[in-house]
């Protein structure tokens, strides 16, 4: 059944992003096409400067329309009309919000490598690889991940916080947000104080590596993501209140 709620969710995520992504990547190829030959009037009737401009106006147009069909999809899979279907399915309630994050990871892993791709077609990128550039690539990567999957599971939380009221709901949620926002801030302005006064954390910090570094930044995004998740599920599950 879990399966089958991915492949939902995936289905409906993509069919508005995939042309998006079909028509950035072919203007991207146009760009090249035009800087290898030194085009620096018209193909086809298509001013140079035409064709960059839309490019930069595609990236923006799917980075945009990836976080409004992530949150669209939150919205009215679980909190909206198609909830009442969604909360009847035999499968618990983690599954349902786990599919969503999942879903939206994805989605935004997807809109990164096409807007990678793009990147390369549009030029070439030379690196020398070692074993220590890897790990930190992968480092890199995870902390992605895990900052993306916090960014929406925040989002999530805000959201079924703010459908707990009977009106204006999508006004509380946003009040939502910007309440949990200023918590995380202050949060993190209070560690960093506590970290500060530490006589052992100028020594540690001293003698941490980059990759060190790199899981102090990952370990923070993970604790606030589980948080979140754990929390949504709970509201989702124990506090559901539907249009």
């Amino acid at each position: 059944m879990f399966g089958k709620l991915m492949k939902y969710e995936l289905k409906s995520l993509l069919k508005g992003l995939l042309p998006l992504y079909g028509a950035i990547l072919a203007v991207a190829l146009i760009n090249a096409v035009m800087a290898s030959f030194g085009i620096g009037n018209s193909i086809d009737g298509l001013p140079q400067v035409t064709a960059i401009m839309l490019y930069f106006g595609l990236c923006v147009a799917v980075a945009v329309v990836t976080f409004l069909v992530i949150i669209q999809r939150f919205y009215k899979g679980l909190l909206g009309q198609e909830g009442y279907l969604m909360f009847t399915l035999p499968v618990p309630t983690w599954q349902l919000t786990l599919s969503k994050l999942l879903g939206a990871v994805i989605t935004t892993i997807l809109s990164g490598i096409v807007g990678m791709l793009s990147i390369l077609i549009l030029g070439s990128l030379n690196i020398n690889w070692t074993l220590d550039a890897t790990l930190f690539v992968i480092e890199l990567i995870v902390l992605m991940l895990v900052g993306v999957a916090a960014m929406i599971l925040e989002i999530y939380v805000a959201m079924a916080l703010g459908h707990l009221a009977n009106k204006h709901r999508i006004a509380m949620s946003f009040v939502w947000f910007v309440v949990l926002q200023t918590v995380l801030s202050f949060l993190t302005g209070l560690a960093a104080m506590a970290l500060g006064y530490s006589p052992f954390f100028p020594v540690f910090y001293a003698n941490l590596s980059a990759h060190g570094m790199m899981w102090m930044m990952i370990l923070p995004c993970l604790i606030e993501a589980a948080v979140f998740y754990f929390g949504t599920t709970w509201i989702l599950k124990n506090k559901l209140n539907l249009e």
